[in-house]
């Protein structure tokens, strides 16, 4: 083999591997933002449940309030009959509803947020997968063609022929 061939042979060896290389910290590099968006949705999932709960909070220490407000006005109007008493179980029965319905909207968002971390994990593996895949067809299709270049020996019959034509 000539030395320009030898150069140009391990050129494109040198080549074929680099592409190789870079394929394949490319395809790292996707898995790892596929996984880190995914762990970002978790960590929005608790902070959703940790707001929720907050607020569910608030709304009972908002009903306590009222309530306390409301039995001390109707003790000054010196009213405690059934009607005050119906009053406040309403108010009391309207708190839970809406704790009740932060807890259900809570819910609804972490199952989202759990959705949202598995898709973006699974296509970060699966965009990886398809990228390592693409590289190594790349890669086999680059050796190919390097090998489809390479000047293989001819042998040289006509040195072993004598001048009859046989050998």
């Amino acid at each position: 083999m000539d030395p320009i061939t030898g150069l140009t042979l391990a050129l494109g060896l040198f080549s074929a591997g680099s592409q190789k290389s870079a394929s394949d910290k490319a395809a790292k590099e996707r898995a790892e933002v596929g996984k880190l968006e995914a762990q970002q949705y978790v960590s929005d999932m608790f902070l959703g449940r940790a707001q929720a709960i907050n607020a569910g909070t608030r709304r009972l220490e908002e009903a306590e309030y009222a309530r306390s407000q409301n039995v001390a006005m109707f003790s000054a109007m010196e009213r405690d009959d059934r009607s005050v008493d119906a009053f406040l179980e309403r108010n009391a029965r309207m708190a839970r509803e809406d704790v009740g319905g932060i807890a259900r909207m809570s819910e609804i968002e972490q199952a989202k947020k759990r959705t949202e971390a598995t898709v973006a994990y699974t296509y970060g593996q699966n965009a990886a997968a398809g990228i390592r895949a693409q590289g190594n067809a790349n890669f086999l299709t680059n050796l190919y063609s390097l090998s489809q270049n390479i000047p293989l020996p001819t042998p040289q019959l006509s040195s072993r022929l004598d001048t009859k034509g046989q050998i």
